[in-house]
């Protein structure tokens, strides 16, 4: 409650100061009250499992601070995101009294070329938006200049640095600034050590994008460095990071990760017709300092890509579609390679379970997550994780045919089937040497929901989902019982 008050005092201080900056300034609110219930019937999707039940809820409150003509302070928060009656407890004390999170807080101007956007801001969206994450936000700088239909930008991002944060999985190892590190194990060594990395995770971009009557095209390019989990490295029993999901064994060196990624998309209306599309290419090094390591493991080559196509034709209040989603996945036979391509965002709910944000942050990941629970290693917890599909899709083949019915103006209904498949079969155990996954098949999933507009700010949805459970989710072992699972759903939807 304190963090709620002194939020709306600090905007109500913000207007204070733009009250001498400008005589009308201009303060809009916008925001969105989410609820979002869902039952699963096996959502381990073993014989026998329990069914989960779950309401879950999002406040996000959005201020715009217009000062004057061509200066405007945005600021975002959201609260109570988590379920109904959850006693949550976060660095000691109850959810109630530390679930606000203030996500976004950047001033906007006009230079003489072009707008700036800076602080923390959103990041991590462009072109359909099918393999978008939305809620995320970034400490940067962003500029785009409006030229007629073409729009350029650039932006930097500070994703990550690696001062005074913790890592559960690692013991508690703590990095305090560059170059040092403290743990109550005694077998981890100081990144000076190691020879070093520089702690800091930066991404950039450049784009362009032209728009028409009846479409619009884009291209970027990004450059990501990432270093900032690199120094967290140990001896004795503890195990470093593997980053980006690529197997290695554990290291006692430090790595830097440098990407880049070209990505073009397009979006074209004619008529009943509808088509878009995103490309996405990912290439780059994890290099690694071999500084007192005790067996040199080669660096990693990245090599990825992702592919959405959507086609939609509209008849009167029908409409019907076809959407096709490759992400590649990474070949577990080639330990100095890694040919995953980037994560689907939250941003994208392709489906009612398989990627769906919302019902899998609150009935857990697809698959047998207590198989391995009483398992401890750093190895065992990686396998546990390759028999799950959570919220971030991955290495993943979707063909989906969908239809829906705009009833009227305040009722539409939507039917969808999707074929479901990993691109690779992972490995378990000591990979790549370890037993390969029987199947590479997750599985079939129909949809059917429909949403109604109580108010123009207030929506109702309601749903039902059925997954017929492939053999991906045996693992390596091909006698493991597995059953299906389905679910129901609704939402209510709160926006203004």
């Amino acid at each position: 409650m304190k963090k709620l008050l002194i939020g709306f005092l600090a905007v109500g201080l913000i207007m204070g100061f733009a009250m001498t900056a400008s005589a009308q300034p201009n303060l809009k609110a916008s925001g969105q009250l989410y609820m979002y219930g869902s039952y699963a019937d096996n959502q381990k999707m073993t014989k026998d499992g329990d069914s989960r039940a779950n309401i879950g809820n999002r406040l996000r409150m959005q201020f715009e601070v217009q000062v004057q003509e061509g200066l405007k302070l945005t600021t975002r928060f959201d609260a109570l995101e988590r379920a109904w009656g959850q006693n949550q407890v976060v660095g000691g004390a109850q959810a109630g009294e530390k679930n606000i999170s203030w996500e976004r807080a950047y001033v906007t101007f006009n230079a003489l070329y072009g707008v700036f956007d800076v602080g923390y801001k959103q990041s991590r969206v462009w072109g359909t938006c099918a393999f978008c994450d939305d809620y995320d936000s970034d400490a940067g700088i962003s500029y785009r200049y409006m030229m007629g239909p073409w729009t350029f930008g650039a932006n930097w991002d500070k994703r990550g640095n690696w001062s005074e944060m913790k890592d559960p999985n690692l013991n508690g190892a703590t990095a305090i600034g560059e170059g040092s590190l403290q743990s109550t194990n005694s077998g981890l060594r100081t990144l000076n050590e190691l020879g070093g990395t520089d702690n800091d995770h930066d991404v950039y971009q450049i784009y362009g994008i032209y728009r028409w009557a009846t479409g619009q095209a884009g291209l970027r390019f990004e450059m990501e460095r990432d270093a900032a989990n690199g120094k967290i490295q140990s001896g004795g029993s503890n195990a470093a990071l593997a980053p980006y999901g690529f197997w290695n064994a554990t290291r006692t060196d430090a790595w830097v990760a440098t990407f880049y990624e070209i990505a073009p998309y397009v979006q074209w209306i004619s008529g009943p017709f509808a088509l878009e599309g995103e490309f996405r290419y990912v290439w780059g090094k994890v290099q690694y300092d071999d500084t007192g390591a005790t067996a040199l493991i080669p660096d990693v080559d990245r090599k990825g890509w992702d592919l959405y196509l959507m086609g939609k034709y509209t008849m009167g209040a029908f409409y019907g579609g076809l959407e096709f989603v490759y992400i590649s996945g990474d070949d577990p036979s080639t330990a100095d390679k890694n040919e995953a391509g980037q994560t689907g965002g939250g941003g994208w709910d392709p489906l009612l379970m398989f990627g769906n944000y919302w019902f899998l942050k609150y009935q857990g990941a697809l698959g047998n997550v207590s198989w391995l629970s009483n398992q401890t290693s750093a190895a065992n917890r990686t396998d546990a994780n390759t028999f799950t599909v959570g919220e971030y899709e991955t290495n993943m083949i979707m063909f989906k045919p969908f239809v829906g019915w705009k009833v009227n103006p305040q009722l539409e209904i939507v039917a969808q089937f999707a074929w479901l498949r990993a691109d690779e079969k992972p490995r378990v155990g000591s990979n790549p040497a370890g037993a390969q996954f029987v199947s590479d098949d997750y599985g079939r999933e129909f949809d059917i929901y429909a949403t109604y507009k109580l108010y123009n700010n207030l929506s109702y949805t309601v749903g039902f989902g059925y997954f017929w459970t492939g053999d991906y989710f045996k693992g390596a072992d091909a006698s493991r019982d597995i059953d299906d699972n389905y679910m129901i759903m609704n939402a209510l939807n709160f926006t203004f």
